[in-house]
């Protein structure tokens, strides 16, 4: 199995020495940082508008490796956001080596239940709320998409989102992941910060059970055999089979990175499905 390719390392060291002139632009979009924690990281930025209404609730989930990133980089979607009427939230969160996926999960409930609670406050509708991530990203929203002990500690639940939309995640069974991460130093420390020995506890394939209540998943993937494609159909597979709703979308001619950084751009057929999802709920 192979996890990554050079090529996509090689992509995604040059997208992460292009971000700070990704975030410089993003940042002249008006928004509100708001804290949802004590930790400096536990803030997310709130871009609101004038006139803003009853209007579904995005909330991104940067990448990173469990290691790294910043919720300023949310390149396009400020202008998706504001084209489609949507409440844009971006969140930050604590990272490893500080906290494992457990703790970055438990980050992003408290910043979805604090948009479950205030969203209203700024034109949002706390019943429409979406989560999406890319990367690192889209495992924890997927995470907490499954597992209801991280709303649950917030007296709310996973079934009360409207959808979770996990971009080019490969981490929805890690164990799997870590299998062959364990082969390539670089990529067994970055699961290990991630993970630890707790892979197969913070596994969103291995949580799900017949019975749950889940939102609707919409699930991205690019053609980065076998690990995006196939884990992002074996997250479908045990949503759709213990009685939930999952569609797996495939972003050909998209890579690991571009996927992220055009989502959003008008006419982009990735950002056109999303918009599609949260306008209407319907997958």
């Amino acid at each position: 199995m192979t996890l990554f390719s050079r090529r996509t390392l090689l992509s995604a060291a040059s997208a992460a020495l292009a971000a700070p002139a990704l975030i410089a632009a993003d940042e002249a979009a008006p928004h509100s940082e708001i804290a949802y924690g004590s930790d400096p990281r536990q803030k997310l930025d709130l871009y609101t508008r004038p006139g803003l209404k009853g209007a579904p609730v995005l909330m991104f989930v940067h990448g990173g490796g469990w290691s790294f990133g910043d919720k300023k980089a949310v390149n396009a979607l400020p202008g998706f956001a504001e084209r489609h009427g949507f409440l844009l939230a971006s969140t930050g969160y604590r990272m490893a080596p500080d906290v494992n996926a457990r703790g970055e999960a438990e980050d992003i409930a408290s910043a979805a239940a604090w948009l479950f609670d205030h969203a209203a406050e700024h034109g949002g509708d706390p019943h429409r709320l979406f989560l999406m991530g890319h990367s690192a990203g889209a495992h924890l929203v997927a995470l907490v998409g499954v597992d209801p002990k991280y709303l649950g500690a917030h007296d709310h639940d996973p079934s009360q989102l409207a959808g979770v939309i996990p971009v080019d995640g490969a981490g929805y069974d890690a164990p799997l992941q870590m299998e062959e991460a364990a082969k390539r130093p670089m990529l067994s420390k970055m699961y290990q910060a991630g993970f630890g020995a707790e892979a197969a506890a913070l596994s969103p394939t291995l949580l799900v059970k017949k019975g749950g209540h889940y939102p609707p998943f919409l699930l991205f993937h690019v053609e980065r055999r076998p690990d995006s494609r196939e884990q992002a159909h074996k997250l479908a597979d045990a949503l759709t089979g213990a009685g939930g709703k999952a569609v797996v979308v495939s972003a050909p001619g998209e890579t690991h990175m571009t996927i992220n950084h055009s989502m959003g751009v008008a006419g982009d057929p990735e950002g056109e499905r999303v918009a599609a999802f949260v306008k209407t709920g319907r997958l």
